[in-house]
């Protein structure tokens, strides 16, 4: 039996926006567009990441269920940064963007039955993937991004 998202899991993976909104509680536009280093995004980038990359991961899901075994390419995320204008786009609806493909694909996969899972594809970085392994990836991606974006507020701090 494959490994399967258990209700806790993708509860926390649909949560997740509610998580990212707390971290950008009370910082404002000067504070967001703060870049800590050079060759490092300001949380502002982060944010309109964030939408990029769940758009990309569900196309990736969905790719995944209805062609398996998928090929998923992988993306070049510094140039989709520099080439789709991050700095200029709107945090608003980047946040808005993530939260409604966060809520459709916890949805979805709701709506797997558990042979579903065992799903693979092949990555062109990662190698044979697992539904599950996608999985994983999308949930702790955006925890990954808001430990980074609290440590860039700790650097606004200091």
């Amino acid at each position: 039996m494959p490994p399967v998202a258990t209700e806790a899991q993708i509860a926390a993976y649909e949560t997740a926006p509610a998580r990212l909104t707390m971290a950008l509680e009370g910082l404002n536009d000067a504070q967001m567009r703060f870049t800590p280093g050079e060759q490092e995004w300001s949380i502002h980038n982060i944010v309109i990441h964030l939408a990029d990359a769940e758009l990309v991961g569900s196309w990736r899901l969905r790719k995944m269920l209805a062609e398996a075994p998928a090929t998923l390419q992988n993306y070049d995320e510094a140039g989709w940064a520099r080439q789709l204008q991050y700095e200029e786009q709107r945090r608003d609806h980047a946040l808005s963007l993530f939260t409604l493909l966060r809520t459709t694909n916890a949805a979805l996969l709701r709506l797997l039955p558990t042979e579903a899972w065992e799903c693979t594809a092949h990555h062109e970085a990662r190698g044979e993937i697992s539904l599950y392994d996608l999985f994983l990836s999308l949930l702790n991606h955006v925890d990954e991004h808001i430990q980074q974006i609290e440590r860039i507020k700790q650097h606004l701090l200091a």
